[in-house]
């Protein structure tokens, strides 16, 4: 039998919808085992892009960051969680 889901609309009509929940185990325990890798993913299943910065309204990653994280090396995985911080508070001075 298949159930009715309810349609979804993002309150802000900047916000882009990229996906709903992780359907990827390693993401939701919150570290990739993939590959050795040590450094923990950002993903907070929050994922709504920004349409004025590209980045994504839960981490903080851009659309691209988000697609290659499997295949970042930690340096480069590093890299852009040293960067979260700066923009999530830029993000959130946007929204007033």
């Amino acid at each position: 039998m298949r159930r009715n889901r309810p349609e979804f609309a993002p309150d802000d009509a900047k916000a882009t919808a990229i996906a709903r929940k992780s359907r990827i185990p390693y993401i939701r325990s919150g570290s990739f085992g993939l590959a050795g890798h040590a450094v923990e993913t950002p993903c907070v299943n929050v994922c709504l892009l920004d349409s004025a910065t590209g980045a994504c309204l839960g981490c903080g990653r851009t659309l691209a960051e988000i697609a290659s994280w499997a295949s970042m090396s930690d340096a480069e995985r590093r890299a852009v969680m040293a960067a979260l911080p700066a923009r999530m508070e830029r993000l959130e001075e946007a929204k007033g």
